[in-house]
């Protein structure tokens, strides 16, 4: 029997986070993970209008983010599918190839 592996839950926190960062680090740096907290004093010197412009920025982000976070798990599900299909494929193959040589030794058996 085949046994698969669960991921634990801080596994799954982990990899989620490298996720995120991976998409969002090709939109806008300064929201990765790692820089979120850093962000205030980055900018602590900026003006009012540099932060509403810097708000608008990250609000474009995060809506790029969705998109693109989106077509990654639409990747992600079709290469899924694709190798569960083929795992599928695979073991229907060898239970034909077992039944082909059972047969042809039942075949040598009347010869």
């Amino acid at each position: 029997m085949t046994q698969t592996h669960t991921p634990a839950p801080a596994d799954n926190r982990v990899l989620a986070e490298e996720v995120y960062d991976m998409v969002m680090g090709e939109i806008d740096t300064d929201l990765m993970l790692a820089n979120i907290p850093l962000l205030e004093e980055t900018y602590k010197n900026e003006t009012p209008e540099q932060h509403e412009s810097r708000m608008q920025r990250y609000a474009v982000a995060y809506k790029k983010f969705d998109i693109e976070i989106a077509k990654f798990m639409t990747d992600i599900d079709g290469k899924v599918r694709a190798t569960q299909r083929k795992a599928l494929q695979d073991k229907e193959n060898a239970a034909l190839q077992e039944d082909q040589n059972a047969l042809n030794s039942i075949a040598s058996a009347f010869n």
